[in-house]
Protein backbone atom coordinates (compact mmCIF):
# COMPACT_ATOMS: atom_id res chain seq x y z
CA UNK A 1 0.00 0.00 0.00
CA UNK A 2 1.01 3.65 -0.15
CA UNK A 3 3.20 4.90 2.62
CA UNK A 4 0.90 6.45 5.16
CA UNK A 5 2.65 9.36 6.83
CA UNK A 6 0.01 9.87 9.47
CA UNK A 7 0.63 13.06 11.42
CA UNK A 8 -2.35 13.35 13.67
CA UNK A 9 -2.89 16.56 15.67
CA UNK A 10 0.11 18.06 13.96
CA UNK A 11 2.00 18.53 10.75
CA UNK A 12 3.17 16.55 7.80
CA UNK A 13 5.91 15.85 5.38
CA UNK A 14 6.44 16.96 1.80
CA UNK A 15 8.01 13.84 0.32
CA UNK A 16 6.03 11.56 -2.01
CA UNK A 17 4.24 8.49 -0.66
CA UNK A 18 6.08 5.18 -1.05
CA UNK A 19 5.24 1.56 -0.22
CA UNK A 20 5.45 1.01 3.53
CA UNK A 21 3.41 0.06 6.59
CA UNK A 22 4.68 2.89 8.78
CA UNK A 23 2.54 5.75 9.98
CA UNK A 24 4.17 8.97 11.17
CA UNK A 25 2.27 11.10 13.67
CA UNK A 26 3.14 14.68 14.56
CA UNK A 27 1.46 16.39 17.49
CA UNK A 28 0.38 20.02 17.50
CA UNK A 29 1.97 20.09 20.95
CA UNK A 30 5.67 20.45 21.64
CA UNK A 31 7.84 17.79 23.22
CA UNK A 32 7.25 19.01 26.77
CA UNK A 33 3.44 19.06 26.61
CA UNK A 34 2.04 16.73 29.26
CA UNK A 35 -0.75 15.35 27.07
CA UNK A 36 1.73 13.93 24.59
CA UNK A 37 2.98 11.48 27.20
CA UNK A 38 -0.40 10.96 28.84
CA UNK A 39 -2.59 10.42 25.76
CA UNK A 40 -0.99 10.89 22.36
CA UNK A 41 2.08 8.67 22.57
CA UNK A 42 0.16 5.70 24.07
CA UNK A 43 -2.49 6.19 21.39
CA UNK A 44 0.18 6.06 18.70
CA UNK A 45 1.63 2.85 20.14
CA UNK A 46 -1.84 1.31 20.14
CA UNK A 47 -1.92 1.17 16.35
CA UNK A 48 0.68 -1.62 16.24
CA UNK A 49 -1.30 -3.79 18.66
CA UNK A 50 -4.62 -3.09 16.95
CA UNK A 51 -3.27 -4.11 13.54
CA UNK A 52 -1.27 -7.13 14.82
CA UNK A 53 1.93 -5.42 13.77
CA UNK A 54 0.81 -4.58 10.23
CA UNK A 55 1.14 -0.84 10.90
CA UNK A 56 3.34 1.12 13.27
CA UNK A 57 2.51 4.74 14.15
CA UNK A 58 5.57 6.78 15.09
CA UNK A 59 5.08 9.78 17.36
CA UNK A 60 6.62 13.15 16.43
CA UNK A 61 6.35 16.41 18.36
CA UNK A 62 5.32 19.82 16.99
CA UNK A 63 7.32 21.24 14.07
CA UNK A 64 9.33 18.07 13.57
CA UNK A 65 8.28 17.69 9.93
CA UNK A 66 6.62 20.82 8.50
CA UNK A 67 5.23 24.12 9.79
CA UNK A 68 1.66 24.26 11.14
CA UNK A 69 0.45 26.91 8.71
CA UNK A 70 1.37 24.71 5.75
CA UNK A 71 -0.60 21.75 6.96
CA UNK A 72 -4.16 22.24 5.66
CA UNK A 73 -3.19 22.69 2.01
CA UNK A 74 -0.57 19.96 2.26
CA UNK A 75 -3.09 17.46 3.63
CA UNK A 76 -5.62 18.35 0.97
CA UNK A 77 -3.17 17.90 -1.91
CA UNK A 78 -1.62 14.76 -0.41
CA UNK A 79 1.90 16.00 0.18
CA UNK A 80 0.96 15.70 3.86
CA UNK A 81 -1.15 12.70 4.67
CA UNK A 82 -2.89 13.71 7.88
CA UNK A 83 -2.77 16.11 10.79
CA UNK A 84 -4.43 18.04 13.54
CA UNK A 85 -4.96 21.53 12.21
CA UNK A 86 -5.55 24.83 13.93
CA UNK A 87 -8.65 25.92 12.04
CA UNK A 88 -7.48 29.53 11.83
CA UNK A 89 -4.96 28.23 9.29
CA UNK A 90 -7.82 26.83 7.19
CA UNK A 91 -10.36 29.66 7.34
CA UNK A 92 -10.80 29.76 3.56
CA UNK A 93 -11.52 26.00 3.51
CA UNK A 94 -13.68 25.76 6.63
CA UNK A 95 -15.05 29.22 7.51
CA UNK A 96 -18.16 28.00 9.32
CA UNK A 97 -16.10 25.77 11.57
CA UNK A 98 -14.32 28.90 12.84
CA UNK A 99 -17.51 29.82 14.69
CA UNK A 100 -16.43 27.63 17.61
CA UNK A 101 -14.31 30.70 18.46
CA UNK A 102 -17.32 32.99 18.88
CA UNK A 103 -16.89 35.05 22.07
CA UNK A 104 -18.21 33.35 25.23
CA UNK A 105 -19.71 30.50 23.20
CA UNK A 106 -18.12 27.91 25.51
CA UNK A 107 -16.59 28.10 28.98
CA UNK A 108 -13.61 25.77 28.61
CA UNK A 109 -11.94 23.05 26.51
CA UNK A 110 -14.38 20.36 27.62
CA UNK A 111 -17.34 22.40 26.42
CA UNK A 112 -15.39 23.26 23.27
CA UNK A 113 -15.03 19.56 22.41
CA UNK A 114 -18.74 18.95 22.98
CA UNK A 115 -19.76 21.99 20.94
CA UNK A 116 -17.33 21.29 18.08
CA UNK A 117 -18.77 17.82 17.54
CA UNK A 118 -22.33 19.11 18.00
CA UNK A 119 -21.76 21.68 15.25
CA UNK A 120 -20.39 19.00 12.94
CA UNK A 121 -23.40 16.74 13.58
CA UNK A 122 -26.07 19.45 13.51
CA UNK A 123 -25.18 21.50 10.44
CA UNK A 124 -24.83 19.71 7.06
CA UNK A 125 -23.01 22.78 5.73
CA UNK A 126 -20.24 22.37 8.32
CA UNK A 127 -19.89 18.66 7.54
CA UNK A 128 -19.80 19.47 3.82
CA UNK A 129 -17.09 22.13 4.08
CA UNK A 130 -14.94 19.80 6.18
CA UNK A 131 -15.33 16.67 4.09
CA UNK A 132 -14.83 18.61 0.86
CA UNK A 133 -11.17 18.84 1.80
CA UNK A 134 -10.39 16.12 4.36
CA UNK A 135 -11.72 13.07 6.13
CA UNK A 136 -12.52 14.33 9.63
CA UNK A 137 -11.41 12.15 12.54
CA UNK A 138 -12.16 14.45 15.47
CA UNK A 139 -12.77 18.07 16.42
CA UNK A 140 -12.07 19.90 19.66
CA UNK A 141 -10.88 23.23 21.04
CA UNK A 142 -8.17 24.75 23.16
CA UNK A 143 -8.84 25.96 26.66
CA UNK A 144 -10.05 29.50 27.39
CA UNK A 145 -8.08 32.75 27.34
CA UNK A 146 -6.95 34.81 30.33
CA UNK A 147 -5.79 38.25 31.37
CA UNK A 148 -2.43 38.26 33.10
CA UNK A 149 -1.95 41.60 34.85
CA UNK A 150 1.22 43.00 36.38
CA UNK A 151 -0.39 45.63 38.64
CA UNK A 152 -4.13 45.25 39.20
CA UNK A 153 -6.74 42.48 38.93
CA UNK A 154 -8.99 42.52 35.86
CA UNK A 155 -12.65 42.04 36.78
CA UNK A 156 -14.48 44.44 34.44
CA UNK A 157 -13.78 46.22 31.15
CA UNK A 158 -13.16 49.38 33.19
CA UNK A 159 -10.11 47.67 34.72
CA UNK A 160 -8.50 47.69 31.26
CA UNK A 161 -9.13 51.38 30.61
CA UNK A 162 -5.95 53.09 29.45
CA UNK A 163 -3.80 49.99 30.00
CA UNK A 164 -1.47 48.61 27.33
CA UNK A 165 -2.63 45.07 26.59
CA UNK A 166 -0.38 42.60 24.79
CA UNK A 167 -2.16 40.47 22.16
CA UNK A 168 -0.99 37.91 19.63
CA UNK A 169 -3.53 38.13 16.80
CA UNK A 170 -5.16 40.99 14.85
CA UNK A 171 -8.73 39.96 15.69
CA UNK A 172 -8.08 40.84 19.36
CA UNK A 173 -7.26 44.46 18.57
CA UNK A 174 -10.78 45.87 18.16
CA UNK A 175 -11.97 43.81 21.12
CA UNK A 176 -9.36 45.37 23.42
CA UNK A 177 -10.23 48.84 22.13
CA UNK A 178 -13.90 48.17 22.89
CA UNK A 179 -12.92 47.33 26.47
CA UNK A 180 -11.01 50.59 26.78
CA UNK A 181 -7.52 49.12 26.58
CA UNK A 182 -4.62 49.98 24.27
CA UNK A 183 -3.76 46.87 22.19
CA UNK A 184 -0.11 46.10 21.48
CA UNK A 185 0.29 43.23 19.04
CA UNK A 186 3.41 41.10 19.56
CA UNK A 187 4.50 37.52 18.99
CA UNK A 188 4.00 34.92 21.71
CA UNK A 189 7.77 34.70 22.27
CA UNK A 190 7.90 38.42 23.12
CA UNK A 191 5.22 38.33 25.82
CA UNK A 192 7.35 37.50 28.85
CA UNK A 193 9.88 40.22 28.11
CA UNK A 194 7.13 42.64 27.11
CA UNK A 195 5.49 42.34 30.51
CA UNK A 196 8.80 42.40 32.33
CA UNK A 197 10.02 45.55 30.56
CA UNK A 198 6.74 47.46 30.62
CA UNK A 199 5.74 47.19 26.97
CA UNK A 200 2.38 46.11 28.32
CA UNK A 201 0.70 45.94 31.70
CA UNK A 202 -1.67 43.12 30.78
CA UNK A 203 -1.35 40.08 28.51
CA UNK A 204 -4.52 38.74 26.87
CA UNK A 205 -3.51 35.21 25.88
CA UNK A 206 -4.61 31.56 26.07
CA UNK A 207 -4.64 30.53 29.73
CA UNK A 208 -2.17 27.63 29.23
CA UNK A 209 0.46 30.22 28.19
CA UNK A 210 0.65 31.32 31.81
CA UNK A 211 2.45 28.01 32.35
CA UNK A 212 4.00 27.16 28.97
CA UNK A 213 5.42 30.67 28.43
CA UNK A 214 6.15 31.15 32.16
CA UNK A 215 4.04 34.32 32.25
CA UNK A 216 2.93 33.54 35.81
CA UNK A 217 6.46 34.50 36.86
CA UNK A 218 5.90 38.13 35.82
CA UNK A 219 2.19 38.73 36.45
CA UNK A 220 0.54 39.05 39.84
CA UNK A 221 -3.13 38.69 38.87
CA UNK A 222 -4.73 36.16 36.50
CA UNK A 223 -8.33 36.29 35.28
CA UNK A 224 -9.42 33.40 33.05
CA UNK A 225 -11.98 34.64 30.52
CA UNK A 226 -13.94 32.39 28.15
CA UNK A 227 -13.87 35.02 25.42
CA UNK A 228 -12.72 32.42 22.91
CA UNK A 229 -11.13 29.05 22.35
CA UNK A 230 -9.06 27.98 19.36
CA UNK A 231 -10.84 25.34 17.24
CA UNK A 232 -8.88 22.28 16.15
CA UNK A 233 -9.65 19.47 13.72
CA UNK A 234 -7.95 16.10 13.39
CA UNK A 235 -8.01 15.21 9.71
CA UNK A 236 -6.55 12.81 7.17
CA UNK A 237 -6.17 13.03 3.40
CA UNK A 238 -9.27 11.53 1.80
CA UNK A 239 -7.37 9.19 -0.54
CA UNK A 240 -5.08 7.98 2.24
CA UNK A 241 -8.12 7.22 4.39
CA UNK A 242 -9.74 5.23 1.60
CA UNK A 243 -6.61 3.09 1.17
CA UNK A 244 -6.02 2.29 4.85
CA UNK A 245 -6.39 -1.41 5.76
CA UNK A 246 -9.56 -2.27 7.65
CA UNK A 247 -7.72 -2.92 10.92
CA UNK A 248 -6.24 0.59 10.86
CA UNK A 249 -9.58 2.18 10.00
CA UNK A 250 -11.29 0.27 12.79
CA UNK A 251 -8.66 1.43 15.27
CA UNK A 252 -8.94 5.07 14.24
CA UNK A 253 -12.73 5.00 14.18
CA UNK A 254 -12.89 3.50 17.67
CA UNK A 255 -10.32 5.86 19.22
CA UNK A 256 -11.07 9.23 17.59
CA UNK A 257 -14.41 10.96 16.91
CA UNK A 258 -16.26 12.65 19.76
CA UNK A 259 -14.53 10.33 22.24
CA UNK A 260 -11.01 11.61 21.54
CA UNK A 261 -12.08 15.25 21.38
CA UNK A 262 -13.85 15.02 24.74
CA UNK A 263 -10.99 13.09 26.34
CA UNK A 264 -8.49 15.74 25.25
CA UNK A 265 -10.84 18.55 26.26
CA UNK A 266 -11.32 17.14 29.75
CA UNK A 267 -7.58 16.62 30.09
CA UNK A 268 -6.90 20.24 29.09
CA UNK A 269 -9.36 21.44 31.74
CA UNK A 270 -7.62 19.28 34.35
CA UNK A 271 -4.22 20.67 33.37
CA UNK A 272 -5.57 24.20 33.75
CA UNK A 273 -6.82 23.35 37.24
CA UNK A 274 -3.35 22.08 38.11
CA UNK A 275 -1.88 25.30 36.75
CA UNK A 276 -4.13 27.37 39.02
CA UNK A 277 -2.68 25.55 42.04
CA UNK A 278 0.85 25.92 40.71
CA UNK A 279 0.52 29.65 40.01
CA UNK A 280 -1.16 30.35 43.33
CA UNK A 281 1.79 28.71 45.06
CA UNK A 282 4.18 31.25 43.53
CA UNK A 283 2.04 34.23 44.52
CA UNK A 284 -0.48 34.81 41.72
CA UNK A 285 -4.02 35.86 42.64
CA UNK A 286 -6.88 34.41 40.58
CA UNK A 287 -10.27 35.86 39.82
CA UNK A 288 -12.99 33.72 38.23
CA UNK A 289 -15.48 35.93 36.42
CA UNK A 290 -19.12 35.50 37.36
CA UNK A 291 -21.62 35.12 34.54
CA UNK A 292 -22.66 38.74 35.14
CA UNK A 293 -19.04 39.87 34.81
CA UNK A 294 -18.64 37.81 31.64
CA UNK A 295 -21.77 39.44 30.25
CA UNK A 296 -20.27 42.89 30.81
CA UNK A 297 -17.21 41.99 28.74
CA UNK A 298 -19.35 40.35 26.05
CA UNK A 299 -21.72 43.32 25.78
CA UNK A 300 -18.95 45.91 25.67
CA UNK A 301 -17.27 44.18 22.72
CA UNK A 302 -20.44 42.95 21.00
CA UNK A 303 -20.36 45.41 18.09
CA UNK A 304 -16.63 44.91 17.46
CA UNK A 305 -16.94 41.13 17.54
CA UNK A 306 -20.06 41.07 15.36
CA UNK A 307 -18.23 43.16 12.77
CA UNK A 308 -15.17 40.92 12.87
CA UNK A 309 -17.06 37.65 12.51
CA UNK A 310 -19.43 38.99 9.88
CA UNK A 311 -16.51 40.27 7.82
CA UNK A 312 -14.61 36.98 8.14
CA UNK A 313 -17.57 34.97 6.91
CA UNK A 314 -18.35 37.38 4.06
CA UNK A 315 -14.72 37.32 2.89
CA UNK A 316 -15.01 33.55 2.68
CA UNK A 317 -18.25 33.80 0.67
CA UNK A 318 -20.62 32.61 3.41
CA UNK A 319 -24.17 33.81 2.84
CA UNK A 320 -26.08 35.36 5.76
CA UNK A 321 -23.16 35.65 8.24
CA UNK A 322 -25.34 37.14 10.98
CA UNK A 323 -27.80 34.27 10.59
CA UNK A 324 -25.00 31.74 11.02
CA UNK A 325 -23.69 33.49 14.12
CA UNK A 326 -27.19 33.41 15.61
CA UNK A 327 -27.68 29.70 14.77
CA UNK A 328 -24.40 28.65 16.40
CA UNK A 329 -25.05 30.76 19.49
CA UNK A 330 -28.56 29.28 19.77
CA UNK A 331 -27.13 25.75 19.53
CA UNK A 332 -24.66 26.52 22.31
CA UNK A 333 -27.43 27.91 24.51
CA UNK A 334 -29.50 24.76 24.00
CA UNK A 335 -26.51 22.47 24.54
CA UNK A 336 -25.31 24.05 27.78
CA UNK A 337 -28.58 25.43 29.15
CA UNK A 338 -27.65 29.10 29.07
Amino acid sequence: MKKVLFILIGIGITTPALASEEIFYQSFWGTAHRLNKAIIEPWCKGMETATAGKMVMHFNALNTLVKPNAMPRAIKNGSLEAGGILLQTASSMMPLSQLLSLPFLVQNAEEAAVMAWKMLETFPEIRAEAHAHFHILSVLGSDRYAFGSVKNPIRTPADLAGKRVLVWTPHQIEEIKAWGGIPVQISSSETYMGLQRGLGEVAYVPFPAMQSDKLAEVVKFITPIPSRVLPLAIVINKEIWTNLPSEAKNYLNSTTGAHLGLRLGQALVNLSAEDVVRHTAIGCTFHELTHEEQAAFKQAAAAANQAYWGDMLRRNKVEDPEGWIAKVEKLAGETFGR
